[in-house]
């Protein structure tokens, strides 16, 4: 019964669809026998990019398979204006790659620039409203100019560090539930206002009653679930669009996600990384990790020391405090080089929210949710894909990838396999992107690596994200750094 309720619903909507194409066209040929097929074509794209057909197209296809996926209630919700906003963008690209295809003369560069920065908008719009795993996804995107065009790389980059926050009431009733006593009781004092808001928790300073200051991570209630829905939803969005469009594999960021944000949901597993990156840079004074108090630390709490600092892409600040960038630049890349060549553990989630300066300089490294320990297999790889590239040995770096963990769909060239180390070690093809191509050629290089190459595995993409975000900070201090240079000599 359920089943013929649909199909009749769909029957109207198909019907409703054809009445106005066939209104469209009447007016549109005036009753001539030779219409003008691009008028045509462009107001029939204008109708299937329309807001009515994509709620009444998208409310249908949820209502039959959501279910199956995901719990009734806010869930549901979620995924119908997951879907919703998927179907849009895919139908936005869809009647433009038409109108390409038949009335090429029409369609400039511009227009697809456009298009990407349309669908840009919706998914910032919708990630920084619904929050959960999609903040995750936009994050991780955001760092993969070889999955997506520059367009989004540049607006999707405020998710990386400014989030709306949760209230006060929310929170409270949160610390309250983790440690069986109120905020007021555990601290000798604690702000209201958060220091820092992420996807998945947010952060407010404190007192404890010995006077030492701390920063008390607080997990949002309801994370898990609403992480689970996203994840289902997501997977099914792009799986549809793998079978609709061969040529666009999403899947990485999926796989991405279902493995890591686990890591970042257990507060437990966030404190023994810190633990163990802080005794590995022991011997530097010029890194900074906080310690935690196991005390007052749950699976969902996270206490440990306040270390206040600049942030490391305010030029302005640094300078105001004798700090110089380019030393700031200098410490960055040497400190990650150690990390990733010599010490086999990585702090992978650096972008500017979590790194913080001092005076000397000297780096805070904060959020340690994606701090994890590298295979030796995999730092092996890394230096001698250092090496390869420091003598410019094509083969040299081929043999590195692979042993890597990468696998090459196909005997792979010199010009694709430089666009994917330029991915994998920070060569950020979004930083200056060219305005009159649209980004049609960031659209071919991702389709042209993915030709070539297989799956990436989870932790060379960690490495990949990383250097990709320590990349786009460096250009922020020292656009002329040889980042090469300085991380050559871990690699001997």
């Amino acid at each position: 019964m359920e089943k013929q309720r649909t199909m009749k619903k769909r029957w109207v909507l198909d019907q409703a669809v054809r009445h106005t194409i066939e209104e469209t066209w009447a007016v549109l040929t005036n009753g001539a026998l030779t219409p003008n097929p691009a008028l045509f074509l462009a107001r029939v794209a204008d109708l299937a990019r329309s807001n009515t057909f994509l709620w009444a197209e998208a409310g249908l296809s949820v209502q039959e398979h959501a279910t199956r996926v995901v719990p009734v209630g806010q869930s549901l919700s979620r995924s119908l204006v997951l879907a919703t906003v998927a179907a849009d963008i895919f139908v936005g690209y869809t009647t433009l790659g038409e109108r390409a295809k038949w009335l090429p003369s029409l369609v400039k560069p511009r227009d697809w620039e456009l298009q990407h920065q349309r669908s840009a908008n919706r998914v910032l719009e919708t990630a920084a409203s619904l929050g959960g795993a999609l903040i995750k996804a936009c994050q991780f995107a955001s760092s993969r100019p070889d999955l997506l065009p520059a367009v989004y790389i540049r607006t999707l980059a405020p998710l990386q560090d400014r989030m709306p926050p949760r209230s006060w009431s929310e929170i409270e009733k949160a610390i309250t539930r983790e440690l069986g006593q109120r905020p007021t009781d555990v601290f000798a004092q604690i702000e209201r206002e958060p220091v820092a808001a992420a996807s998945i928790a947010q952060v407010h300073r404190a007192r404890l009653h010995d006077g030492r200051e701390v920063a008390v991570k607080v997990q949002y209630p309801d994370i898990e679930t609403l992480v689970a829905t996203d994840l289902a939803v997501l997977e099914q969005i792009v799986k549809a669009i793998a079978r609709l469009v061969p040529t666009i594999q999403l899947q990485p960021i999926v796989d991405y996600l279902q493995e890591t944000l686990p890591l970042e949901l257990d507060f437990r597993h966030e404190a023994e990384s810190m633990t163990a990156l802080r005794t590995a840079l022991a011997h530097r004074s010029d890194a900074l990790i906080p310690a935690y108090i196991p005390e007052l630390s749950t699976e969902r709490l996270l206490v440990m020391d306040y270390i206040n600092g600049i942030k490391i892409t305010d030029r302005e600040a640094l300078e105001q405090a004798g700090i110089s960038p380019h030393e700031v630049a200098q410490l960055l890349n040497d400190l990650y080089a150690e990390q990733l060549l010599h010490l086999g553990i990585l702090h992978a989630d650096p972008h500017p929210g979590n790194l913080r300066v001092q005076p000397g300089p000297r780096l805070v490294l904060l959020d340690h949710g994606l701090t994890v320990p590298l295979a030796p297999s995999l730092v092996e790889a890394l230096r001698k894909m250092v090496q390869a590239l420091n003598r410019g040995d094509f083969d040299g770096l081929t043999r590195a990838l692979t042993e890597a963990g990468l696998k090459f769909n196909e005997e792979v060239d010199l010009t694709s396999l430089l666009q994917l180390v330029g991915v994998l070690l920070g060569n950020d093809q979004a930083s200056e992107p060219d305005e009159t191509a649209g980004d049609v050629d960031a659209v071919g290089v991702g389709m042209q690596i993915g030709k070539s190459v297989g799956t990436i595995p989870t932790d060379l993409l960690l490495v990949g994200r990383a250097l990709g975000l320590l990349d786009g900070i460096t250009k922020q201090l020292d656009p002329s750094m040889d980042t090469l240079e300085i991380v050559a000599h871990y690699a001997e």
